[in-house]
């Protein structure tokens, strides 16, 4: 009966240390801080152990992997929502779940400040050094194949493309970014404000990033210099506080439409109506309305204020009220 008691105990004992070992999340690690809308998953699975995957975010996508006999590593790039994530890997055997893993991952936001900093329990994490690529090199080129200023004729031909893709699934895309020339911005600097990313990834950006932008966009930068007033934004160098540089569904890659954007900052005009002293304290709509002089956009605030720069007090397009107010109201 002892004998009988040790070998049942033992065999469960086995069972149980192999299906813990069946399946093993290697990146990226709990409570993973992240700056961009999707996260890299590398699984470390057993072919003997388990014959399939399943990764499932809390959105309720689900992505499925065979199990390779030739491979012990798989990677799936996943995106993510702004705030916190959720994603589950599910490890079965014979359409049984034999091992289930989860990670927290938290996505920021440079325009929504409830959200603009990540929790105390998670930590900013950072995929391309040299220690996550060793498990990378099995299966990709690490490597970077882009030629300075030369757009890929095949953009699936970028090194970056097959992880990276979902960058580019807006509606509105940045040439650098569609073209998938990733270290025109990716250079590895760092600036003034993520001094700490030094020498942690490969692939940082400055932050400020102004002076990367400013290197194709400097008809912009003599323009705005020219100007009285500037817009906090552009002229800290800011620019990716408002455009994502990869792409977006509203035009000129803003993160949020223009008004929505806007608001975001600027709650004292989220009423959707000015008060303008001129016409005796009139309410004037913000939005909801047709822009007369952009027709057929959506009213906005710049449809009267410039986001950039000018020589008008409150950011205006024209140097008087009158002069703004004509460019709709034409008599």
């Amino acid at each position: 009966m002892k004998l009988y008691l040790f070998f049942l105990i033992f065999s469960f004992s086995w069972l149980f240390a192999q299906t813990q070992t069946s399946l093993n999340i290697v990146t990226p690690q709990p409570f993973y801080g992240s700056e961009e809308n999707s996260a890299s998953f590398v699984i470390e699975a057993k072919k003997t152990l388990i014959d399939s995957i399943e990764i499932i975010t809390d959105t309720n996508e689900t992505i499925k992997i065979p199990i390779d006999a030739n491979r012990s590593f798989y990677c799936k790039s996943i995106k993510l929502h702004v705030g916190e994530n959720r994603v589950k890997v599910v490890g079965y055997k014979n359409a049984v779940a034999v091992k289930e893993e989860a990670r927290e991952l938290y996505l920021t936001s440079k325009v929504d400040k409830e959200h603009r900093y990540l929790p105390k329990e998670y930590v900013k994490g950072y995929f391309h050094n040299d220690e996550n690529e060793k498990l990378c090199v099995q299966c990709h080129d690490m490597s970077v194949n882009e030629v300075k200023g030369e757009a890929f004729v095949d953009v699936k031909k970028s090194n970056c493309y097959e992880c990276h893709k979902n960058i580019n699934t807006k509606k509105h895309a940045h040439a650098p970014s569609v073209n998938w020339l990733c270290t025109t911005c990716h250079n590895g600097e760092v600036g003034a404000l993520n001094k700490a990313d030094s020498a942690k990834t490969k692939y940082s950006v400055p932050d400020p990033i102004g002076d990367v932008c400013f290197s194709c966009h400097k008809k912009h930068k003599e323009e705005w210099g020219k100007n009285r007033f500037n817009h906090e934004p552009a002229e800290s160098g800011r620019c990716n506080k408002c455009h994502n540089s990869h792409s977006e569904d509203n035009e000129m890659y803003l993160r949020k439409s223009s008004w929505d954007l806007c608001t975001t900052c600027h709650k004292d005009k989220i009423e959707g109506a000015h008060v303008v002293k001129t016409f005796g304290r009139a309410a004037h709509p913000t939005h909801g309305v047709k822009d007369p002089s952009r027709m057929p956009k959506e009213l906005s605030c710049i449809s009267c204020h410039s986001p950039h720069a000018s020589n008008t007090s409150s950011l205006l397009h024209s140097q008087s009220v009158m002069g703004i107010c004509s460019r709709c109201h034409k008599k």
